[in-house]
């Protein structure tokens, strides 16, 4: 699962296109992003939730540093770069952990370091 959810990542940063992500999602999944604030589930809260994720950049590309994975669950370290949508460069680091089986998420909870949003400029603490 943990090499499926980094390819439908990529194709997510590179295409703008959320079905591989879809495909991977459970009916029941849970979706939580930072807060409690940005929580959604199900494959319409995917739907969602990817693409709000998305529109936030312009161009993107994530590199996967480092992972744990576990026989359910995987923890994966992640620094991104490009532009947001004003066109100003960012990099942001953070961690996304995924739960499920072989063929479908059942979790995905994302948490990062949101200087670069905040403050509008590239670099991270």
């Amino acid at each position: 699962m943990t090499e499926r959810f980094t390819a439908a990542l990529h194709t997510l940063d590179s295409d703008r296109d959320v079905g591989p992500m879809l495909e991977i999602t459970g009916e029941d999944a849970q979706l939580v992003k930072l807060d409690e604030h940005h929580e959604t589930s199900g494959k319409d809260g995917a739907k969602v939730f990817w693409e709000d994720y998305r529109n936030v950049f312009g161009d993107l590309e994530t590199s996967f540093t480092h992972s744990i994975i576990g026989e359910s669950s995987a923890a994966l370290e992640w620094t991104s770069t490009g532009t947001l949508r004003s066109g100003k460069p960012f990099t942001y680091r953070g961690v996304t952990v995924i739960e499920g089986d072989e063929d479908r998420l059942s979790a995905v909870r994302t948490y990062y370091d949101s200087a670069a949003f905040v403050q509008g400029t590239s670099g991270s603490a």
